[in-house]
């Protein structure tokens, strides 16, 4: 199970980490290397992931012959959610919680200029109705 993989690999990620951060300040480097290339990697692991996840996605779309516009913008806001969760998560186990929450904020606005067509749409659709 790859989520098996990922724990096992954090957490021995982790130990080293803590091992060599309590040597001494020039050990700190090479622990925020460590930082780095474990994220790198969990970043790989997950878009491959993703690419499996929005090919189903598409094939599903194709099988109920859904508008490519739509499907599209839901991709779209799938991908802005889980990066800006992600350039979040980072800035906060930094300690720069402050720039965490302003990539939120930018995420959620790109979120509804993105989605702003459906909205549009769906109010038209609405309003035909009545």
């Amino acid at each position: 199970m790859d989520i098996l993989k990922i724990t096992g690999f954090g957490l021995v990620a982790t130990i080293m980490i803590l091992m060599i951060g309590a040597v001494d300040e020039k050990a700190k480097t090479f622990s925020m290397i460590i930082r780095i290339v474990t994220v790198s990697i969990f970043l790989i692991f997950i878009m491959l992931q993703l690419k499996s996840l929005f090919e189903i996605i598409r094939g599903l779309s194709l099988k109920i012959k859904m508008d490519d516009t739509y499907l599209a913008i839901i991709l779209k806001v799938i991908g802005i959610a889980y990066i800006g969760e992600f350039g979040y998560q980072l800035c906060k186990d930094a300690g720069e919680e402050a720039i965490g929450n302003k990539i939120q904020l930018a995420g959620k606005v790109m979120i509804f200029a993105i989605a702003s067509p459906v909205i549009l749409a769906f109010i038209e659709m609405i309003t035909k109705l009545l």
